[in-house]
């Protein structure tokens, strides 16, 4: 099996120009000195009957993204009208359109077998729950409503929660431990103050599943943070404790206004 690997893989190649999805390159045309980082990572694309790899970015632009070096204390956009407090938001990457472009193949063109491949890289930079408190702690994912869901065949954060949760050996929150009540329009599409009107009352969790728990709240990206403060208060109404928001990624928007 390992020859018919081999010799399927050598054919893939051959009959597959590899590029970069974001900066067209032949894959083996691009370099980057030292261990080739996390995003370069080959991309599992099957697995039975033969394992098959691919590359989405090369390893130049999977060098360029940046990581994060150390936990977020979000604020809520309005915190005291919202009467929210901070969360603790824990990056993986600074999203920018490389990173982009390989949340939009996950989430629109709907390859869900990235999710995984990103979830191991996002776990190589990010700290780990604390040893001996995998009880405690329960993976739970940003929902979607029902019709979205539908609409696209999966959740995007709860394949990555998934991934997480297994490399962490962590429980992973039964469906509609949080969920989603009602419909509201896609955030990107609001002005800032329409974004926290869009989602109040938006989410509910399950007190029978999320109390007395610390939770991971995972999401794929974090802009404003609406939508992770929303999800969070939802949660500590239904009795949760300690949250720890993760995602693939987040850009400050204060220190993208004062960097333009």
């Amino acid at each position: 099996m390992g020859l018919l690997n081999a010799l399927a893989q050598c054919a893939l190649d051959f009959l597959v120009d590899e590029r970069c999805h974001a900066c067209a390159r032949a894959v083996d045309a691009a370099r980057f000195p030292g261990p080739p980082p996390a995003l370069a990572a080959p991309l599992e694309l099957a697995t039975f009957p033969l394992k098959l790899t691919s590359r989405l970015l090369c390893a130049d632009c999977a060098g360029g993204v940046e990581r994060w070096a150390k936990p977020v204390s979000l604020a809520h956009p309005e915190p005291a009208r919202a009467g929210h407090r901070p969360i603790a938001l824990y990056p993986a990457f600074v999203t920018d359109e490389k990173l982009l472009t390989v949340i939009h193949l996950l989430k629109f063109a709907r390859h869900e077998c990235i999710a995984p491949w990103l979830a191991r890289a996002m776990m190589l930079g990010l700290p780990a729950p604390a040893r001996g408190a995998g009880d405690a702690w329960l993976a739970v994912p940003v929902p979607m409503d029902r019709r979205s869901r539908s609409r696209r065949g999966f959740n995007q954060a709860e394949s990555l929660a998934r991934a997480l949760a297994a490399g962490w050996e962590l429980p992973i929150a039964r469906a509609g431990a949080l969920e989603k009540v009602r419909r509201t329009l896609p955030q990107s599409a609001l002005g800032r103050a329409e974004r926290l009107t869009n989602l109040e009352h938006a989410f509910r969790a399950d007190t029978a599943v999320v109390r007395g728990r610390r939770v991971i709240l995972v999401d794929d990206l974090v802009t404003s943070g609406a939508t992770v403060h929303a999800c969070a208060r939802a949660l500590r109404d239904g009795g949760a404790g300690e949250i720890r928001v993760v995602c693939a990624g987040y850009r400050d928007q204060r220190r993208s206004l004062l960097q333009s």
